[in-house]
């Protein structure tokens, strides 16, 4: 008897009942290999988020404002008092920023001209230029661009930068087009993490970032210390950044996006207020600098480096820093030598810190227990540039 008459007696004695059960086993079992599969390829095909170049706006040479220029603009500017002057020259001396930064055109002029266009000047002056760079560099279709996120805190015109850039560059009508205003100098880094959540959903897409900061609007010419600080601090600048979640652009890109964590703590009024655009008594506007910013973003980098040190430091760091937690609730007098701060030089190589000036940088140094090579790009980025706010990151 051969195999073939065995296997055909054992299907006769099946019911058609039995068959049918084991059909319909079979069709589940293939329902559930086929729904894994396409999760499995889903999840790994929206993982990784690339970053694929940026590019950082350089003013021309016509725009460049040495310490001594600086100084003799703001004496020559009749809106200042001696003691004004006196006030930004200090300020400016201790900033550790060097003869190399840049104001905006309308700046260089006396008296200044901060109207709305003076501001697009300096606004298109910068965002079409690194767009133009990038999709040059990079070989870039302008119509491949599938979500476009601007970034600018004080100025918010209409039609929007997004809506500026889509116009001058002839992109796609269905682009999905994003235009933030207010977020400070931390936009650039929300921009990518909401660039993240639409590249997750959005399969197989390039995705812009464009950050700066207007300084022609922003100049300020009245009494308040706390007022005049960013107009020593802040200078004109910008970046674009290409970000891609496409399989083919792994070969080429440089960075691949592991973590993004975000921390507001704008809920007490004492942060909410540390920086804020405001009038004066006078009703001259101009941006107001808490004399406790620094100590509020030393007490909210803490909270954000308590979320990050448990996604990217090695166990033994982790272990440390809980038990430390755990020993200062147990033993009260533990708690006056403070926290313990994870070294985090065990899990980066190397540390991108905003360049929001001298004190800002030896803040994070201090905070994060750092060394002086760790800080050394941003304390020269801020000597070339400046604080070139959400763009200075990059």
């Amino acid at each position: 008897m051969s195999i073939l008459d065995i296997d055909l007696s054992v299907l006769e004695q099946l019911s058609l009942s039995k068959l049918l059960i084991l059909f319909t086993h079979f069709k589940i079992l293939a329902a559930t290999l086929i729904i894994a599969t396409a999760i499995l390829y889903l999840f790994y095909k929206s993982k990784h988020v690339y970053r694929i170049d940026f590019v950082c706006y350089r003013p021309p040479d016509t725009n460049r404002v040495p310490t001594s220029s600086f100084q003799e603009h703001i004496e020559r500017w009749e809106k200042f008092s001696p003691e004004n002057v006196e006030f930004q020259a200090k300020v400016l001396e201790r900033s550790g920023i060097g003869s190399e930064s840049y104001f905006p055109t309308g700046i260089h002029l006396l008296p200044n001209d901060q109207s709305l266009n003076s501001t697009l000047e300096e606004v298109q002056m910068v965002l079409f230029s690194v767009v133009q760079s990038l999709f040059t560099e990079r070989k870039i279709d302008p119509k491949s661009i599938d979500i476009l996120i601007t970034n600018c805190s004080v100025v918010c015109p209409t039609p929007s930068l997004a809506s500026m850039i889509i116009n001058k560059f002839g992109l796609r009508s269905n682009i999905l087009s994003f235009n933030l205003s207010g977020m400070g100098c931390s936009a650039s880094l929300l921009s990518v993490s909401l660039a993240k959540d639409l590249l997750k959903i959005h399969r197989n897409s390039l995705a812009l970032i464009l950050s700066m900061e207007s300084v022609c609007s922003n100049i300020y010419g009245g009494k308040v210390k706390s007022m005049l600080l960013p107009n020593c601090l802040f200078r004109m600048g910008g970046a674009a950044v290409l970000l891609s979640n496409r399989y083919r652009d792994k070969r080429v890109a440089k960075y691949v996006l592991k973590h993004l964590v975000r921390t507001h703590i704008g809920a007490e009024d004492i942060y909410y207020r540390c920086i804020s655009q405001e009038p004066d008594n006078e009703g001259i506007t101009g941006v107001n600098l808490s004399k406790s910013l620094q100590q509020l973003a030393g007490e909210a980098l803490k909270v954000n480096a308590a979320k990050l040190a448990m996604l990217v430091l090695p166990y033994s760091e982790q272990i440390r820093y809980v038990l430390s937690v755990v020993w200062k609730r147990i033993w009260p007098p533990a708690r006056k030598r403070g926290p313990y701060v994870p070294d985090f030089k065990k899990a980066f190589d190397h540390f991108c810190i905003h360049s929001g000036g001298k004190s800002v940088i030896e803040t994070m140094k201090e905070k994060l227990k750092l060394r002086e090579r760790d800080i050394e790009p941003s304390r020269m980025t801020l000597y070339k540039f400046g604080n070139t706010s959400s763009a200075s990151t990059w």
